[in-house]
């Protein structure tokens, strides 16, 4: 099982920590946020206004900087550069980069060259990553040797670029324009005031109109979500743009999606593709033929649903399209399987080729402190 260190405990981080304490398929050994306050991020994993209680038993050890889930003990950490983090003390495999830090990102090539085998990125940085991946759209193109800065993209792309993929494959796509719904994020205001940028600290939006009260007004913005589809589909993505709201709701995305298809069809043969697509891609996929809203698509798994109500297509050959996506869970279950995606390629590799575990802690905590370990966890 893979050695996981997660940098960055806010919203994604805590969701992907809650998705394998379902599911185990890595175990978490080490944690780095901003925050020191260990109690307070205790706090944060166990009650969750969204999610709900956390379904485990977590404890501190204040003395020893550790988070106690169940019988697992967590080094946590604080440090504002990831680089400085002790992942290699603690034989950290992946480290899960959830900060939203630009200089983070471009800090992914020191850690690789410190021990750590992977950083996976949970945004879509333009510089600092090898590789793009986003699941149904090209995850067969992930080459374990040669990426090893990993970007799982956003959001909206993990639920846009599959769709686009399946539309362009069947129908062919010669233009379009998207408009997402996208709920309030942690660095908007409750009330007017100016925004300050996560990815780069100590600078401020200059779209003045994101800085109005969240929960009082719809908020348009441009959007990135065009540009992180590019990097995965760039014939299709070249030829479609897209705009944003920020609506006042606190979770579940959704896309409305219009694109100009090449081929002559009905909404009944589109809405036959998509339930085809559900029916063999159901990890990644989602249909709903139902009266369903925002708040029905809490902690889906999938990264995109397809509501079949709203699929039209005009006589002139446009198409509409409804897409609903829990913005944090599904695209939080999309990191989880990049791990699975990883360990995957790992295991095809010899054994004497690859370092254990074991051996690289034993380096790392002699390159360190200089003494041998008696053993190693």
């Amino acid at each position: 099982m893979l050695r996981i260190g997660i940098n960055g405990f806010g919203r994604i981080g805590r969701a992907i920590f809650r998705i394998n304490a379902k599911y185990p398929r890595f175990r978490v050994v080490a944690i780095n946020d901003l925050d020191p306050n260990l109690e307070n991020h205790a706090y944060l994993l166990k009650y969750d206004s969204i999610y709900g209680r956390f379904h485990g038993i977590v404890e501190t050890d204040l003395e020893r900087k550790r988070l106690k889930v169940d019988d697992k003990d967590i080094a946590f950490f604080s440090e504002p550069r990831v680089q400085d983090v002790p992942w290699q003390e603690h034989g950290v495999d992946i480290v899960i980069e959830a900060s939203g830090v630009k200089e983070n990102v471009l800090a992914g090539r020191e850690l690789i060259r410190s021990g750590v085998r992977k950083m996976i990125v949970t945004h879509a940085p333009s510089e600092g990553v090898d590789k793009t991946i986003i699941f149904g759209v090209n995850e067969n193109q992930y080459q374990d040797a040669q990426h090893q800065v990993i970007a799982a993209s956003i959001c909206d792309a993990n639920a846009i670029a599959p769709i686009l993929k399946v539309v362009h494959e069947n129908f062919g796509v010669t233009g379009g324009f998207i408009t997402t719904l996208h709920p309030w994020l942690p660095y908007q205001n409750l009330t007017d005031g100016s925004v300050r940028s996560i990815s780069n600290p100590g600078h401020f939006w200059t779209d003045f109109a994101l800085g109005r009260a969240s929960t009082m007004s719809l908020i348009p913005k441009q959007t990135t979500a065009m540009k992180a589809v590019r990097q995965v589909l760039p014939e299709v993505g070249k030829c479609i743009e897209a705009i944003s709201y920020r609506v006042p709701t606190a979770i579940v995305s959704s896309s409305d999606v219009t694109l100009m298809l090449d081929k002559k069809v009905t909404a009944n043969e589109v809405n036959a593709v998509m339930e085809k697509t559900q029916k063999q891609h159901g990890r990644v996929f989602g249909y709903s033929t139902e009266d369903l809203v925002s708040i029905d698509h809490l902690a889906i798994e999938q990264s995109v649903v397809v509501d079949s109500r709203w699929t039209t297509v005009t006589s002139g050959g446009l198409c509409k399209l409804v897409l609903w996506y829990d913005n944090e869970w599904g695209f939080s279950n999309r990191v989880v399987d990049m791990v699975s995606l990883i360990e995957e390629h790992q295991a095809k590799v010899p054994a004497n080729n690859e370092k254990s575990i074991s051996s690289r802690l034993r380096r790392s905590v002699v390159r360190h402190s200089g003494r041998v370990p008696d053993h190693v966890d």
